[in-house]
């Protein structure tokens, strides 16, 4: 059994025949790569026969003059120039190069065989056949002129008589003659043959293209489009009038400014030059309507006999879907953020009072002022009062939060009042805004009545008075008013505090925010507006904001006299408005 390095060497030398008899035989692969392994694997087999021919010439007639050395020379050259395209050199250039040492080899052989009698003469037809492979019309004038040369060169040298007399004996010149003959009809078949190959391959390519084109052209919603090699138009289809309400002869011979983004228009200009060069592009731009918006497109570009056939396609819809997709990804972010800042301020919050009610705590149980009964010992558990409310109100926001997001918050609707619920409000931060000397006024109207939930409704109305005394400097107002409407009661509360920033009113009542105005960020979670939000939204009604740098801010519910917008569970509890749910 062979092992794998002598299997594998095997395979190589396999490989290398095979590709090299697809060369000799004028078979093409469908690649450009299986192209160039062939026209190597050939050339390096021909050139590697031209080494071997050396020594068996040497030893049947012995040193080779100047005339045999060029002939052996140019039959060395194609495994050079194997390896140079295998190195680098493009296909199309071996080939020429190829065609050009061929014509050498040609006429060294002509000369020291007979001349214009030669019957290697014949050969100097198929230099320019093996050029037109290359596909390049310039290769082949060149190779027909190197023929043409060749053989006025070797028709001069026969008739002033500078050839030497012919190496081949008399007896066996038709017969080499005919062969030789022979011998260039076949590979003159064979490369016809290939250049055949090669024209139904690009018949075929064109034929998919056409079909390609058909098939593009038959969607309605697709812009069908033939440019010249500048850019400008030279066909438009039909969908020209639903896409951008322009006639399609009113598109024909314009340059690409006249209907292209001006942003775009670089962008365009080398997605064309690429295609010419390259092969398909696809190039996103903007095409102006006959209303003069932009409409966003797709366009592939196809290059077709020196023009580009474009496609372009309608991708607003798309674009806008990645647009809401990237805002809602900046909003998921903002949100991280922002619970990220929450989390910072509750730990601070609860440590504050923690600290005071454990500092007070141990100084009155150590009795450092002396006995229970000092008088500084009763300030002291005033702070720890103090601080034990506030840390009850603080948990009761997070836990009230935690439900609104669970998407469940327990309310119980009852007729009430709302004159005597105000006045428990106002009770309830007089002190707060007596210490903070802020007047405190309430106008409403008696006699309003509304169902509602009323530790729910108080909750959001003593929020919206807290933070109103917050911001309001001393000797400010906060003014809490209510006012009966058709469909059920108006409660504003404003200030003539510091003010909101126009700016900042986004982010008012979104969890966890906290909005400052010409003053640092007060303490606290940032909770109480989200919840007063939340809360009125759970009633039915809705939250506004105006507000201005130093004229103070106005916070408005509007809560109706009935449910609205909410579902009643069967456990009792109240379902939370999915508007506000999929905010939060």
């Amino acid at each position: 059994m062979l092992s794998g390095t002598q299997a594998g060497a095997a395979n190589s030398i396999g490989r290398f025949l095979l590709d090299a008899f697809d060369g000799i035989l004028g078979s093409e692969g469908d690649s450009l790569t299986a192209r160039r392994a062939s026209f190597v694997s050939a050339h390096m087999l021909a050139g590697g026969l031209g080494l071997l021919a050396w020594p068996i010439y040497w030893a049947l007639f012995g040193p080779a003059d100047v005339a045999m050395t060029c002939a052996f020379v140019f039959l060395w050259a194609p495994l050079f120039i194997g390896l140079a395209v295998q190195s680098g050199w493009s296909l199309e250039d071996g080939q020429a190069a190829s065609a050009l040492c061929l014509c050498g080899f040609v006429t060294a052989i002509a000369v020291v065989s007979g001349g214009l009698a030669s019957p290697a003469l014949p050969w100097l037809l198929l230099v320019p056949l093996e050029a037109s492979l290359s596909g390049r019309r310039a290769a082949l004038v060149r190779a027909a002129g190197l023929s043409i040369f060749a053989f006025l060169t070797v028709a001069f040298l026969s008739l002033v008589g500078w050839l030497p007399p012919s190496r081949l004996p008399s007896e066996v010149t038709s017969l080499v003659a005919a062969a030789s003959v022979f011998a260039a009809l076949i590979i003159a078949m064979l490369a016809l043959r290939t250049i055949q190959r090669r024209a139904e391959r690009d018949q075929a390519i064109q034929s998919a293209e056409a079909a390609f084109l058909r098939s593009t052209a038959s969607s309605p919603a697709d812009l069908l489009t033939r440019h010249a090699a500048d850019g400008s138009v030279v066909f438009c289809s039909e969908s020209a009038l639903t896409m951008l309400g322009v006639q399609p002869a009113a598109f024909e011979g314009l340059a690409p400014a006249m209907f292209v983004h001006i942003q775009d228009l670089r962008h365009l200009e080398n997605g064309f030059r690429d295609t010419l060069v390259q092969g398909p592009q696809t190039i996103d731009v903007r095409l102006r309507r006959r209303n003069g918006t932009y409409v966003s497109v797709e366009m592939k570009t196809l290059a077709v006999g020196g023009e580009i056939v474009a496609v372009s396609r309608d991708v607003s819809e798309r674009n806008a879907r990645i647009a809401d997709l990237v805002i809602a990804r900046d909003r998921a972010e903002q949100t991280s953020e922002a619970r990220v800042r929450f989390l910072a301020s509750v730990a601070h919050e609860l440590r504050t009072p923690l600290n005071a009610i454990i500092g007070f705590a141990d100084m009155m149980d150590n009795e450092v002022f002396g006995p229970v009964g000092h008088k500084k010992y009763r300030e002291y558990a005033e702070h720890i009062r103090d601080s034990g409310v506030y840390l009850v109100d603080l948990v009761s926001d997070l836990l009230d939060m935690s439900k609104l997001e669970a998407g469940k918050f327990t309310i119980e609707r009852q007729r009430l009042e709302v004159g005597p619920l105000l006045d428990e409000c106002m009770a309830m931060v007089s002190g707060t805004a007596e210490v903070a000397g802020v007047n405190l006024q309430c106008e409403a109207d008696r006699g309003i009545y509304i169902h509602a939930d009323r530790r729910a409704l108080k909750q959001a109305i003593v929020n919206l008075l807290s933070n109103a005394i917050k911001f309001t400097p001393g000797d400010g107002s906060v003014m809490l008013r209510a006012l009966s409407v058709l469909d059920g009661v108006v409660i504003t509360v404003s200030d003539t505090g510091v003010g909101i920033p126009a700016s900042e009113l986004g982010r008012i009542g979104k969890p966890f925010e906290q909005v400052s105005g010409s003053k640092s960020i007060h303490k606290g979670t940032g909770l109480g507006l989200s919840l007063v939000k939340a809360l009125t939204e759970l009633h039915g009604g809705r939250m506004d904001i105006s507000s201005a740098i130093g004229d103070g801010t106005t916070v408005t519910l509007q809560i109706p006299s009935e449910a609205g917008g909410t579902t009643i569970g069967r456990d009792g509890t109240l379902v939370y408005p999915e508007k506000f749910r999929a905010r939060a």
